[in-house]
């Protein structure tokens, strides 16, 4: 007997004897007298009936029913391989990526040659950047089960993040063959084109897409920002408004939005977004950073400097690139774009309190920009206000 399975006996018979005390409690308080009216009996609902229930809600666009439906069948059935492909989708494409990836885990300890967790494997491990092991996931997948036009799509999307542009259009293409209405056959060919720079090709598939499904907030997250890079503004916030909708508490989701605020000039909205953003997840040094150079914009200052804002930002990143073993200096400036972001933190934090009238604080921060970019012209000039070689802007 498993572990999970004695566990599950040790539970039922902990309420078995719980019912058992409670039903001695009321034969005492009652004299011993039973009630001779029968109980009706709640019949038992089974995982296929929450399974189906799951997939009606999906399809009439209910995602919170659908989530909780795909749930619940996976709780009655938890070493079903059956039960977790669904959900883990689910949580994916509404950008839940660390959670669906928990329960790829759970369903891949369980059964780990079961070909449609080997096809969600190919898609979570490369959007992990495991390219390598994705693409291997997906051709396995594909071998065991060639007519799941999803198990090509995410090979497709695997393919083209390894540099293969001809794999992963033949495999986008053969999803489309298999199904020709699946979203996610459609999804994987707008990425393909993405990354062959292909924006206006791949706004088209991901719309198809989405007419199909349109509760991927993925897609509509990918949709936005291609609309951002042909310069399709108001397509751009009709996208990021739309996962918003369906996702108004993701930050990650907020933080696409606020962005966009900023980059319209509608500064208020954009920080009114970004702090919403902030309280869900106070740690993403991307979050911060668009917020502090939001209220950098705003000339808000002493926010700017707040400990909470771009100095977290940069401790968070300095974080992240040490975890992956890189430092930033001139020399790595040109190859890592984060360092960019870390420089532009580091002058802002510098200027903003310069405008506060605190030299000696803005200093260390302007300094810090220099050594990793000499000529950033925005610290240099900090430091001249700072030595008093040029008025106060």
């Amino acid at each position: 007997m498993t572990r999970r399975r004695r566990w599950i006996l040790w539970l039922v018979l902990d309420l078995l004897a719980l019912a058992a005390l409670f039903g001695v409690d009321w034969q005492l308080r009652t004299g011993g007298r039973a009630s001779t009216v029968a109980a009706t009996p709640t019949p038992t609902l089974s995982a296929a009936h929450y399974a189906r229930r799951a997939e009606a809600a999906y399809q009439g666009g209910d995602l919170r029913s659908a989530e909780e439906g795909y749930r619940l069948a996976l709780a009655l059935e938890p070493e079903n391989p059956a039960r977790y492909p669904p959900l883990i989708r689910l949580l994916a494409f509404t950008n839940r990526l660390e959670e669906a990836a928990a329960w790829l885990e759970r369903g891949r300890r369980l059964a780990p040659e079961d070909p449609r967790l080997l096809g969600m494997a190919a898609l979570i491990l490369d959007w992990q950047g495991k390219i390598p092991e994705a693409i291997q996931a997906g051709e396995q997948a594909v071998a065991r089960l060639p007519g799941e036009a999803a198990f090509h799509a995410y090979l497709a999307e695997a393919y083209a993040d390894a540099h293969r542009p001809q794999a992963a259009l033949a495999a986008a293409q053969k999803a489309l063959s298999l199904a020709p209405d699946s979203p996610d056959a459609h999804r994987a060919l707008g990425y393909v084109y993405e990354t062959l720079g292909r924006y206006a090709e791949a706004m088209a598939a991901y719309r198809e897409a989405l007419r199909r499904d349109p509760l991927m907030v993925v897609t509509w997250l990918a949709l936005g920002r291609n609309a951002m890079v042909l310069g399709q503004t108001a397509a751009a916030l009709d996208a990021f408004q739309r996962a918003a909708a369906l996702r108004p508490e993701d930050p990650r989701v907020l933080d696409e939005l606020g962005w966009l605020y900023y980059n319209l000039g509608r500064l208020e909205e954009a920080e009114q977004t970004l702090r919403k953003a902030r309280e869900q997840d106070p740690d993403d040094w991307r979050l911060l950073y668009h917020l502090g150079v939001t209220l950098y914009a705003r000339r808000k200052y002493e926010e700017v400097v707040d400990t909470n804002h771009l100095p977290r930002g940069i401790v968070r990143l300095q974080a992240v690139l040490q975890a992956e073993g890189k430092t930033c200096a001139p020399e790595t400036l040109p190859t890592e774009p984060r360092c960019a972001r870390l420089v532009e933190m580091a002058y802002l934090l510098g200027l903003s309190h310069y405008y506060l009238g605190d030299c000696a604080a803005a200093r260390p921060w302007l300094e810090q920009a220099l050594a990793i970019s000499p000529q950033e012209e925005n610290a240099r000039r900090g430091l001249r206000w700072c030595e008093g070689q040029s008025p106060t802007p």
